[in-house]
């Protein structure tokens, strides 16, 4: 062999190896964004829970308490794989939460019951785990995303047949009431 033909064999070498990483970097991001689903669905059922048992809570006024079980039954009720449609009923619930938790001196109210302050505690923990877990499915969106544009990546087709990645407009704002 002589040197061009090492030249061009280290130079497809380098190619097909370059090409193989990022066709890896993108299964392992399609894989997370997967992950980062599953996470997100998990801590919005344990959320719209958590409403549910602060509904049937003794001091919720009967209006309030109406309200916040029927959002959080809506929200468990929908199909898991209809994700459009969980995302909205999900961003009800947010709604509903931050209007039935508006007034800090009715929070506090709540919060001489213990049950009823455990239950608050728990949903201040569960809305932060949706906040944390619609932050990470939206880093992994948008770094497949990023590598996805990617000129090589579009004409070798390292995606394959993989669904584009979306964003889940999810409203995951804390109540005011809950922050303190």
């Amino acid at each position: 062999m002589n040197l061009n033909s090492w030249q061009a064999f280290l130079i497809i070498s380098i190619a097909i190896w370059y090409l193989s990483h990022q066709a890896g970097r993108l299964d392992r991001l399609h894989h997370r964004i997967e992950v980062s689903v599953a996470a997100l669905d998990g801590n919005l059922g344990r959320r719209a829970g958590i409403v549910s048992e602060l509904a049937n809570s003794p001091v919720v006024d009967p209006v309030t308490s109406a309200v916040l079980a029927q959002a959080a039954h809506d929200a468990l009720a929908v199909e898991p794989h209809d994700l459009v449609e969980r995302i909205d009923l999900e961003t009800e619930l947010t709604e509903v939460l931050l209007a039935s938790l508006d007034e800090d001196d009715e929070v506090a109210e709540w919060r001489t019951d213990i049950a009823t302050s455990q239950l608050l505690d728990d949903l201040t923990i569960a809305c932060g785990r949706v906040h944390l877990s619609h932050t990470f499915h939206t880093d992994a969106v948008n770094d497949c995303l990023n590598i996805r544009n990617q000129w090589i990546v579009r004409f070798f087709r390292l995606a394959g047949y993989a669904e584009l990645p979306t964003f889940l407009k999810l409203d995951t704002r804390l109540p005011s009431s809950l922050s303190n």
